[in-house]
Formats: structure tokens, C-alpha cells, sequence
């Protein structure tokens, strides 16, 4: 697992670091992936964020994004498939991170996605 990644997800003091992690991201992969593809698993976890409680439940869903972004990358082209390999590995590291019944970790990885998703935007993806 990345450091870095792990640190934004279980540490409060790495937002600015955090932010300029999701924006070198977003630069590398926004001309290879899709806004509607990132969406496609960002959707899930916005529903996980609006419940009450982070419980075991929550939690699985959560791990059950991985084989989503893996099944993501393997539909990509192959010139592609570079891009969403950064992608599954930071999203995958941050999940790994966040701990169960912990909602603090889980915000936080919800703020690491929103914040990829953001700058993929704003760096032109489509």
C-alpha cells in the first residue's frame, strides 16, 4: 500500500497533501478515463456516505469496489489500461485503508475520491 495513501485515509493533518496527490492523478489519467467510468463506482460510494452508520455492511460494499475498478481496467483498451491501473491502485490502497466501523477513515477516503473526480474534471476529462 502506498504511504501516502494510507496516511490520508487514517491521518486528519494531510488534506493539502491529499489534494495535490488526487490532482497529479487526475492529470495523468483524464485523457484515457472517462468521467462516466470514475462515476460508475463513485455512485456506490456516495450511497455508503449517506448512510447513518459505517457498519460491517457498509464496509463490504466498500472492499466490493475493487473487483469493480479491476473489471474496469480489463474492459479498457490496452493503450489505456496504464491509466486505470493508477487509478485501481490508489482507489484499492485508500479502501485498504479505511477501517471497519471507522467512519472518520471512510469520510476521508470519500474526500480522496471526490477530490480525484474533481480534478479529472477539471483537467479536461470527458
Amino acid at each position: 500500500m502506498t504511504e501516502n495513501i494510507k496516511s490520508f485515509i487514517l491521518r486528519d493533518d494531510t488534506a493539502k497533501q491529499m489534494v495535490q496527490y488526487a490532482d497529479n492523478l487526475a492529470k495523468e489519467i483524464h485523457s484515457d478515463v472517462s468521467t462516466s467510468q470514475i462515476r460508475n463506482i463513485y455512485g456506490t460510494v456516495k450511497k455508503l456516505e449517506m448512510q447513518r452508520e459505517f457498519d460491517s455492511t457498509a464496509y463490504r460494499q466498500l472492499v466490493l469496489l475493487k473487483p469493480k475498478l479491476a473489471y474496469a481496467k480489463g474492459r479498457a483498451d490496452n493503450k489505456k489500461k496504464p491509466s486505470f491501473e493508477k487509478l485501481e491502485k490508489a482507489l484499492g490502497d485508500a479502501i485498504d485503508a479505511v477501517e471497519l466501523e471507522n467512519r472518520e477513515t471512510f469520510k476521508r477516503f470519500c474526500n480522496f475520491f471526490e477530490a480525484i473526480l474533481a480534478y479529472h474534471k477539471a483537467h479536461g476529462g470527458k
